[in-house]
């Protein structure tokens, strides 16, 4: 019986200890494996499918500004956020594909993707920040000084090594997290501002087929009128499975427009918040609603929820009573 104790003892131990690095910090894939292979459900019994208002398939829920920044501290508050999202009812999360050598906390982020893998979250990565693939070309987050350079470096226009070096970054990146969904870009401006029609063509072409099974979406830019001129303009519309942009002048009446122009691809709002453009203005959410889009990426969501005991705060539930209603 004394044997049993001390076994039983050192067993509770081990866990312990190994809970413990996690929760500090200390993390590998091999430990996340072990630890959270896949989050159990009972016997047979699927996930309740979500069933949202109008047409939404897919609502993403954000933590790129997090990420970016480094907000995310310890797993716990990754474990809280998880939980989080779930009560708030999001079926997926967007993440950030950083410039080569640029994420200020790998290991977070590893155990972020591992967690929300397995707890059976679809993925979506792209670029940090807005003019994204500029700063993957240019292998910068913040980039240099304005009066130097620009704050994102060089302009890539025209430049067939940044069209190359933005094509490996996100095979790179794919090849190392699984995800679903990936754009190459994010607000990375009309057809000849920053990136050529030819490069864009060039980008998804070469992409196409070579992200780890992910899907291709996409253009992802500022606003609706830009992101109609990529799908217009350029042939991406044959390479992606979902026309994305973000409505951030709160141009509500071009909705339509980019609708069109998406043909048959399924559209999204990929950054949207229930924020007015002036007192007049619907909600960028509303708008989005109102034009019966697909699927929504919640901007800046990880701020909805409490990252010390998982509760959802009044705009997070405010949103949630508009994708559910």
């Amino acid at each position: 019986m004394k044997m049993i104790r001390t076994k039983i003892c050192i067993n509770l131990f081990l866990a312990s200890s190994l809970l413990l690095t996690i929760s500090c910090g200390g993390v590998d894939d091999d430990n996340l494996r072990t630890l959270f292979p896949q989050d159990e459900q009972d016997g047979d019994e699927q996930p309740e499918e979500l069933q949202y208002t109008g047409n939404l398939v897919y609502v993403l829920g954000d933590v790129k500004q997090a990420q970016i920044r480094n907000s995310f501290q310890t797993t716990a508050q990754i474990e809280n956020l998880l939980d989080g999202f779930e009560e708030l009812g999001v079926n997926g999360i967007r993440i950030t594909l950083f410039p080569e050598d640029e994420d200020p906390n790998p290991e977070l982020f590893d155990y972020l993707y591992n967690r929300a893998k397995a707890k059976g979250f679809k993925i979506m990565a792209n670029p940090a920040l807005w003019r994204g693939a500029v700063r993957i070309a240019n292998k910068v987050l913040y980039g240099v000084p304005v009066q130097i350079q620009g704050e994102t470096g060089p302009s890539p226009l025209g430049n067939d090594q940044a069209t190359q070096i933005v094509i490996d970054r996100v095979k790179a990146f794919a090849n190392e997290y699984e995800v679903d969904w990936i754009n190459p870009f994010n607000e990375d401006g009309r057809p000849g501002q920053f990136w050529s029609v030819q490069q864009m063509n060039q980008i998804y072409s070469e992409l196409y087929n070579n992200v780890n099974g992910a899907e291709l979406v996409g253009p992802g830019n500022f606003g609706i009128p830009a992101a109609t001129r990529v799908l217009d303009e350029t042939n991406i519309k044959q390479y992606i499975t979902v026309a994305t942009t973000h409505n951030l002048g709160f141009d509500h009446e071009f909705w339509q427009g980019f609708i069109d122009a998406a043909g048959d691809l399924p559209v999204w709002d990929s950054e949207v918040n229930n924020v007015v453009g002036n007192p007049n203005s619907a909600t960028r959410l509303d708008a989005a609603l109102d034009a019966g889009v697909d699927g929504l990426v919640l901007y800046d969501s990880w701020r909805y929820i409490s990252l010390t005991d998982a509760s959802i705060n009044n705009a997070g539930n405010t949103v949630k009573q508009k994708i559910f209603d």
